[in-house]
């Protein structure tokens, strides 16, 4: 088939088109050289995203999907206040929303009471079963800093940023009594005073030895009878039944007690005072002597000072 004379023109002259601005040359049988033709570029797609700031919020169109082109394009200035999410740099789908919230923060500070611990302490010179307190506890103080962190003026958490120590607690020291009980000494018989009753009995033997050479002089009462000392000095037991009682009250009627402290046996002389009144007739401390032997000390001190020298004199 013969080709048309028209259509052979209209080549000549067609330029083709494709990818949006490429120059296509075609050429004709006869034409002298190629004709180009340059197409207009097409316009770049573009996105919707919503950019929420400070409240306020508008809808953009971008043509790069990313955070920072969204903010530009809302233009939007970052305070350095700002948080931004999603972060900047991130990639967005079209649609998405960037929102950029206000951060402020306070700090504030609380005392805080810090309790005392407690700590004992065995000491050998306590009987055991009995405390002490050495040392009183006292409490200490700190104190504690926190951040509020406030995010477009809704309170996003609170947290502990800080503390310092601005008193020491002071431990409390109990000291436990350790030490074994002393053994009760066992009492010796209360001998009742017998100034009187030694005198009515001695004008009875002397009564009866008048009468009767032979007949001896009765013997005084068990409770009377106090053993001679070895050093040859007299035994005094006047008063006794009211030493027994200072006794008890002195020292729980522990003759032998010494318990360091610088006051010894049942009556708790001082060694000062005890060679005061010549008690090393009978021992060199008052502990070391029996009871009898320190009623006769006793006595001698009674003679000078009354009932003076003891602090439980009220016994008496």
């Amino acid at each position: 088939m013969p080709v048309s004379k028209k259509l052979v023109a209209a080549a000549a002259s067609a330029v083709v088109l494709v990818g949006g601005g490429t120059a296509v040359a075609v050429s004709t049988p006869g034409a002298s050289a190629p004709t180009s033709v340059v197409a207009t570029p097409a316009p770049a797609p573009v996105s919707p995203v919503t950019v929420s700031a400070h409240g306020l919020s508008s809808t953009v169109e971008v043509e790069r999907l990313s955070v920072a082109a969204a903010l530009v394009a809302a233009g939007v200035e970052l305070q350095a206040s700002d948080r931004v999410t999603p972060e900047l740099g991130s990639p967005l789908a079209a649609g998405d929303t960037v929102t950029v919230s206000q951060v402020s923060s306070i700090d504030w500070t609380k005392k805080v009471t810090l309790a005392f611990e407690t700590t004992n302490v065995n000491d050998p010179t306590l009987e055991k079963g009995t405390t002490k307190v050495r040392t009183e506890g006292v409490e200490g103080e700190k104190v504690e800093t926190y951040r509020t962190t406030t995010v477009a003026g809704e309170v996003e958490g609170i947290a502990l940023v800080g503390e310092q120590v601005t008193k020491e607690p002071v431990t409390k020291v109990v000291l436990v009594g350790t030490k074994a009980p002393a053994p009760v000494a066992t009492a010796a018989p209360r001998t009742s005073e017998v100034t009187s009753r030694s005198s009515e009995r001695t004008a009875a033997a002397s009564s009866s030895s008048s009468s009767a050479s032979t007949t001896a002089a009765p013997a005084p009462a068990a409770e009377e009878a106090a053993p001679a000392p070895s050093s040859g000095a007299g035994i005094d037991l006047s008063r006794a039944a009211m030493w027994d009682r200072i006794a008890q009250c002195e020292s729980t009627g522990r003759w032998n007690i010494n318990t360091g402290n610088g006051y010894y046996g049942g009556l708790q002389f001082n060694l000062g005072t005890w060679r005061s009144v010549n008690g090393t007739d009978f021992a060199a401390y008052p502990h070391q002597a029996s009871r009898e032997e320190q009623i006769t000390v006793a006595n001698r001190l009674y003679a000078q000072r009354g009932l003076q020298p003891w602090g439980c004199r009220h016994a008496a």
